[in-house]
């Protein structure tokens, strides 16, 4: 029945600027973890994010609360919490080879927002806070909470949401706008391999001495070099 209206709500170009200028105020923050500081379990860049999220939670009307610089929490109202929705703000490292834009200088070109965490996962942690926001503006008569939960480490192995469950109850219902709309069943897999080779102290062959790839063991590297050692001796004999 809230279908028109709610249609007729995000169809306002105003909501699409703002939208974009809420993400960009995230984007704008590098959060990437690091080594923990005091009151920071992960470093002053998550820290960062999650107040600036939880300020424009604020601004926008609703309750917001930092359980430590874990993670945040933006509650739609005072009823019981029937469903809790996980985003996180926390980035992996930006790497090499930007062209459109820097990776914390957020530009939109031709329809498409290019920063670091646009689409992972600060694009559809703003998304989440609009729709909650129609949901306040427009009236719609919820019977129960709705809680966001704003995460600062699952990119490092969520230890974010560990903390928080430890101390606050699971909801009946819980999904994550972390990936393509509607839904997502396949990721890819996690392979984590050792390889090991031992050569004789004589032995003349080729041999690796130093292998490097990427700079996190989830992020595909960008790029990888290889050492290779090879004898005088080995050489001469194939010339």
């Amino acid at each position: 029945m809230y279908k028109q209206q709610i249609d007729s709500y995000f169809d306002d170009p105003r909501r699409r600027a703002e939208l974009v200028e809420h993400i960009s105020r995230l984007v704008r923050v590098r959060s990437v973890r690091e080594d923990a500081r005091p009151g920071m379990p992960f470093g002053p860049g998550p820290a960062a994010a999650l107040a600036e999220a939880l300020k424009l939670a604020g601004e926008l009307g609703f309750t917001a609360k930092n359980y430590d610089n874990y993670v945040g929490t933006v509650d739609l109202s005072d009823a019981e919490t029937a469903l809790h929705i996980l985003c996180h703000l926390d980035v992996v490292g930006e790497g090499t080879g930007w062209t459109v834009t820097e990776p914390y200088e957020p530009k939109e070109v031709d329809g498409m927002l290019y920063g670091r965490g646009t689409d992972d996962d600060k694009g559809p942690a703003c998304a989440v806070l609009m729709a909650m926001q129609a949901v306040k503006d427009l009236g719609v008569p919820l019977k129960k909470n709705v809680r966001l939960i704003l995460g600062t480490d699952e990119e490092s192995g969520s230890e974010d949401l560990a903390y928080y469950y430890a101390r606050e109850p699971y909801a009946p219902y819980t999904f994550s706008p972390d990936g393509e709309f509607p839904v997502i069943n396949i990721e890819k897999g996690s392979y984590k391999p050792v390889f090991t080779k031992s050569w004789d102290a004589e032995e003349a062959t080729p041999r690796v001495k130093e292998l490097h790839g990427g700079f996190r063991i989830n992020v595909l590297p960008p790029e990888a070099e290889c050492l290779v050692a090879v004898s005088y001796t080995h050489l001469r004999a194939h010339e």
